[in-house]
């Protein structure tokens, strides 16, 4: 629960207490319910530099005077004999004052020896003066969790429409809305149940919308909305068919009875044969919001040093949960080999060891979804098993799956492949990446254009005949990774052509 820490704190006797959160409402309204049910007997106030101590309804008066000024709220606080809880919103900008400072040390004597009693700041930034280190508590308040989202989208909902919210409905929004403020909440469930169209693609919409809000101005998070289903990937059946037989494990049903939550995927291969494309269709066949790191910014001091803008971008990937998070290149951003004379080796050998530590302890949540090129770039400890849940590696489509995939992207490029020698088209496109298929189809489209004639076979088989395709061009490098995966990888079709001739 969001108000356990605060429990603790304030049952510890801390007389000072700053709580760290852009939520100043929210945690108006969490102390006051924690302080009536801890200490119904001590009153509650709050101070803002506008209008000074302010008392709750029904508790005893404040010492006269005018308490606007943070100083003079601060020794009003300490004058008074009876236990009581002081809830101060701006004070952050005046605790480089000296006197200030001397003030909250003074305070912190004295409440020490007063029961039911703490002063306590709340601010959406950590300015906490040297001096008074010692002296505060420094708490980081935790987004809202379900029980505090459902209870808000219970109200909005009802404020709305007199239909019953399903209870299956109620846990897939509230799952969904996770990783927002409760303002946030409010402001995307205002939007969509505004318009009157309450079905669930629009809901879930809009709170992919609200997160991609949420990451955008991190600047090494990118959020991905492109998201594909399964008839737009052709071929890769077994890992289809993993992706599709954990679609209903990932969700926090899931986590509360114990079960094992997937928590990522390392998919390995030739450069074109489909990996970020399986990253984007996890995401849509588990109805959750992609995001894809990415490391170049994290390496750009763009942020900050490398290891602490890493830390934050994994904080905001938590935040926002239930995701996928999606590295591509892997080997690039973690391959530990990462240096240009400026201290960046050492950066890639902390940001390595973060993220493995990370993978052991994340919230269950997150899923991870790495692509690599070259996998023996990468340290022997993160593909170990149990790191990941599973190693997949992608091979140049066999016949079956290349007549899938000029299916797929003829019907994209408003073909039918029913009128399409696809036969001839398996045979001319032998050793071809999935990536190569789609560029000769889509130049063969545009042919068509050209020629204002209907797009046939002859249009993609033009431009077979000049196509160079990365087998030939690369073929020591595809050799070296087939054999490097023949017994240390599972394949992501069902019919591999792992070949070493």
């Amino acid at each position: 629960m969001s108000t356990d820490l605060l429990r603790a704190a304030i049952e510890g006797r801390h007389p000072l207490i700053y709580i760290h959160s852009a939520e100043e409402v929210r945690v108006l309204g969490l102390v006051h319910r924690l302080v009536a049910e801890v200490a119904p007997a001590s009153a509650f106030t709050t101070w803002t530099c506008t209008l000074g101590l302010v008392s709750a309804p029904g508790a005893a008066p404040l010492p006269a005077g005018d308490t606007r000024d943070p100083l003079a709220a601060i020794q009003a606080v300490t004058a008074i004999s009876g236990p009581g809880f002081y809830l101060f919103q701006d004070l952050t900008p005046f605790l480089d004052r000296p006197e200030v400072a001397r003030a909250l040390r003074d305070a912190h004597a004295v409440l020490m020896g007063r029961q039911d009693s703490a002063l306590l700041m709340v601010s959406p930034v950590v300015q906490i003066p040297a001096a008074l280190r010692q002296e505060v508590l420094l708490l980081e308040l935790p987004l809202p969790d379900a029980h505090e989202i459902g209870e808000r989208v219970c109200v909005l909902w009802s404020g709305y429409t007199s239909k019953v919210l399903p209870d299956d409905a109620l846990e897939e929004l509230t799952l969904a809305l996770k990783g927002l403020t409760l303002d946030e909440v409010s402001h995307v469930m205002h939007r969509t149940l505004a318009t009157g169209r309450l079905s669930r693609d629009g809901m879930l919409g809009e709170i992919a919308a609200a997160k991609k809000a949420a990451v955008s101005g991190a600047g090494f998070l990118d959020y991905v909305p492109d998201l594909v289903d399964l008839e737009r990937i052709g071929g890769l059946t077994s890992l289809k068919d993993w992706i599709a037989r954990r679609a209903a494990l990932f969700n926090q049903r899931t986590v509360d009875s114990g079960l094992p939550v997937p928590k990522g995927l390392l998919l390995m291969g030739i450069s074109g044969c489909g990996k970020s494309l399986c990253a984007k269709l996890i995401a849509h066949a588990w109805r959750v919001p992609l995001f894809r790191l990415d490391m170049n910014m994290i390496y750009a001091d763009l942020h900050g040093n490398p290891q602490a803008t890493f830390h934050k971008a994994l904080r905001t990937i938590e935040s926002v949960a239930p995701a996928v998070l999606w590295i591509d290149e892997i080997e690039n951003g973690l391959g530990g080999s990462r240096g240009d004379g400026k201290g960046q080796g050492d950066a890639a050998a902390h940001i390595l060891s973060a993220f493995l530590t990370w993978m052991q302890e994340k919230p269950p949540l997150v899923f991870v979804a790495a692509t690599a090129n070259r996998i023996e770039a990468l340290p022997a400890e993160m593909i170990r098993k149990g790191r990941f849940d599973e190693v997949f590696f992608f091979d140049l489509p066999n016949d079956e799956e290349r007549a899938a995939i000029f299916a797929v992207h003829i019907r994209n490029n408003r073909g039918d492949p029913a009128t399409f020698d696809l036969d001839r088209l398996v045979r001319d496109s032998r050793e071809w990446t999935a990536a190569e298929i789609e560029q000769i189809v889509v130049a063969g489209r545009i042919d068509s254009e050209q020629d204002r004639a209907p797009f046939g076979t002859e249009h993609i088989v033009a431009h077979a005949r000049r196509l160079v395709p990365l087998s030939k061009s690369m073929n020591e490098q595809i050799r070296f990774i087939r054999d490097w995966a023949w017994d240390r990888a599972t394949p992501a079709s069902a019919n591999p052509q792992v070949r070493f001739d």
